[in-house]
């Protein structure tokens, strides 16, 4: 098999742009350093990956911050136009049309990625048409596909930021006719119920030396008890 290539969209560190979930209940400076601190675990696992990334970001006038935030080693791209669908869509079309053997897309948020669940991905393609990493909120972190197994018609009419997405997705992908490899299940991190329960065991642990762990260390004690009262 030839190149699997590595996809993320990402949007820009600006105040109210990102996590605008947590920044509802938290303010506009914890959301954008937990989206920082994000940002920097994925962009280290992707490098540590081996797979050539691509960082497909928004707004299209936000290279140089977005440039500045993700460090070198990734070819930038601005996100193509339409919803969520459309954009994640042309981001693996563009690079399946341009002669990669697979591609992988995930976000910019998934603290708990890792190089070894990302070179997983790329080895399930070497098997299977399609590969899913489903998240704990119904959604998923990562999807990907071969050329020949790649099903834009998963990203159109989706009820995006659901429960219903993962579910959805695999079925649209049987009725395509494609077996798809499932990794494992990660949580999100979007609400600050998901914050709280980044914050203790088991998956502060895992957290531990990145930069989403710098994060957690470096908020004050007891921040996040407020919000775990209300999972």
């Amino acid at each position: 098999m030839g190149a699997v290539s590595l996809h993320l969209l990402a949007k820009a560190p600006l105040p109210g742009l990102v996590k605008t979930r947590l920044a509802a209940v938290c303010g506009d400076e914890l959301a954008l350093a937990a989206y920082r601190a994000m940002a920097g675990n994925v962009f280290r696992a992707a490098l540590a990956s081996g797979l050539p990334a691509t960082v497909h970001f928004a707004p299209g006038d936000a290279q140089a911050s977005m440039a500045a935030l993700c460090g070198p080693g990734f070819r930038l791209m601005p996100q193509a136009p339409g919803d969520l669908g459309a954009r994640m869509a042309a981001a693996l079309a563009g690079a399946l049309t341009a002669g990669d053997a697979a591609a992988l897309l995930i976000g910019a948020d998934l603290p708990l990625v890792t190089p070894a669940l990302l070179r997983q991905a790329a080895k399930a393609l070497e098997k299977q048409p399609a590969v899913l990493g489903p998240a704990q909120d119904g959604g998923y972190w990562l999807i990907g596909f071969t050329r020949a197994g790649f099903a834009p018609e998963v990203f159109i009419d989706m009820p995006w930021s659901t429960a219903a997405v993962a579910g959805l997705t695999r079925a649209r992908l049987a009725a395509a006719g494609r077996d798809t490899a499932e990794l494992a299940t990660l949580p999100d991190c979007d609400e600050p119920a998901d914050l709280a329960r980044l914050a203790v065991p088991p998956w502060r642990q895992a957290l531990g030396g990145t930069p989403f762990g710098e994060f957690l260390d470096a908020a004050p004690v007891g921040l996040f008890d407020q919000y775990r009262a209300n999972r």
